[in-house]
């Protein structure tokens, strides 16, 4: 037999932990599924932008420090994830990695987003990396040069990780200009380790067991190779939607439709953070959206009954 709870929340990101201690606040019964506290946090070395910390705090921190403050309100996080969300007459059926079954009436999809990865030749090969935190440091004191593939903050923040570890770290973009906040790109222009690669579209990797080197194409026509020892890339998410074994509707670039109430296409199915379509994608409208949903659902729960 299930375990029965009043909500189930996939994810234990910032949106997915938010909506957790907003839930329990609001009296409902929560188990909230992830195996690591913060979620994608953990991979962000320092956070500048979040109110409260003045000189900013570290991602696995506020992980930390939301995740102990999940479980102080008395959320069930078993520390594992969800293996598959089912729909069925009464809400929803979860069932954990572990292969234990848990229902609820409505449930929040928190579960973020997952890097995209080029489709080129010897892609698959070693030595391309999502993480700079994570894997940066392996890099350290080996005379290492390090390219961070993307335009965006996220490859400028990418890069500002990597200049503490390697001897050089190159960010290519196809495009004219890097669109990261004027605040990163102050921080780029002092590092005399970063080198900013424009109008070079990355055709494939060079490898032999590991990748060691980018040929790209510059400016539209002139072709170069670019010797490396690591590729992290940074060019872009799609939303991390495995779990999800319920029939919704999606935008035209596979995030979930929600409507004004952060309701998806199926009724007492929410989706708060990343994985939703929005204009903005930040920790402090992510947290935003936790809250947003799970009063939603509680509204809606009530409704029902």
């Amino acid at each position: 037999m299930a375990a029965p709870y009043d909500l189930i929340i996939i994810g234990t990101g910032p949106a997915g932990l938010t909506a957790a201690i907003y839930a329990r606040r609001l009296g409902m019964e929560v188990a909230a599924f992830g195996d690591t506290p913060g979620g994608n946090l953990v991979k962000i070395r320092h956070i500048s932008n979040y109110p409260g910390f003045i000189g900013g705090v570290f991602g696995a921190q506020l992980g930390a420090t939301l995740f102990a403050q999940t479980q102080s309100e008395g959320a069930f996080l078993p520390m594992m994830r969800l293996d598959r969300l089912f729909e069925r007459d009464d809400g929803f059926l979860g069932i954990s990695e572990a292969g234990e079954e848990y229902s609820a009436p409505a449930a929040i999809v928190a579960s973020g987003v997952l890097p995209l990865k080029l489709n080129i030749p010897n892609s698959e090969k070693k030595g391309i990396y999502y993480c700079s935190l994570c894997d940066g440091p392996s890099f350290r004191d080996k005379g290492s040069t390090l390219a961070v593939i993307g335009g965006e903050n996220k490859a400028a923040q990418e890069a500002l990780s990597l200049s503490a570890f390697a001897d050089r770290v190159i960010i290519i973009h196809g495009g004219s200009s890097l669109s990261a906040e004027a605040a990163l790109m102050r921080q780029i222009d002092k590092k005399a380790n970063i080198e900013v690669l424009l109008d070079a579209v990355v055709e494939s990797f060079h490898a032999g067991e590991e990748i060691d080197g980018i040929n790209v194409i510059l400016n539209g026509r002139e072709k170069s190779h670019i010797p490396v020892n690591g590729v992290f890339m940074a060019i872009g998410w799609s939303a991390n939607l495995d779990v999800i074994q319920v029939p919704v509707e999606t935008t035209s670039e596979g995030f979930l439709k929600t409507d004004d109430k952060l309701m998806t296409t199926v009724p007492g199915l929410f989706a708060a953070g990343d994985v939703r379509g929005t204009d903005m994608r930040q920790i402090v409208t992510a947290c935003a959206d936790g809250a947003r949903a799970a009063k939603y659902a509680f509204e809606y729960i009530r409704s029902k009954r």
